[in-house]
């Protein structure tokens, strides 16, 4: 009568299910693709891959950490 109706419970959890996984494919995805990109760049340039995975894996924590922040 004064709007939109409320949409289901259901409704809202495949919304909520539909914007997560959007979400990751978008955003989360691209930063694991770039950490690894930067581990392999490490390793061929010379560094350890032990080193290449601290680093890869410290920037993709910042990373995240920002992304959760926002």
């Amino acid at each position: 009568m004064f709007g939109a109706e409320t949409p289901s419970v259901d409704e809202q959890r495949e919304a909520w299910a539909s914007g997560l996984l959007e979400i990751r494919a978008t955003l989360i995805a691209p930063l694991f693709d770039t950490a690894d990109g930067m581990k392999a760049d490490l390793i061929t340039r010379g560094w350890s891959e032990t080193v290449a995975e601290h680093l890869a894996a410290t920037w993709l924590a910042a990373m995240l950490a920002r992304v959760g922040a926002a």
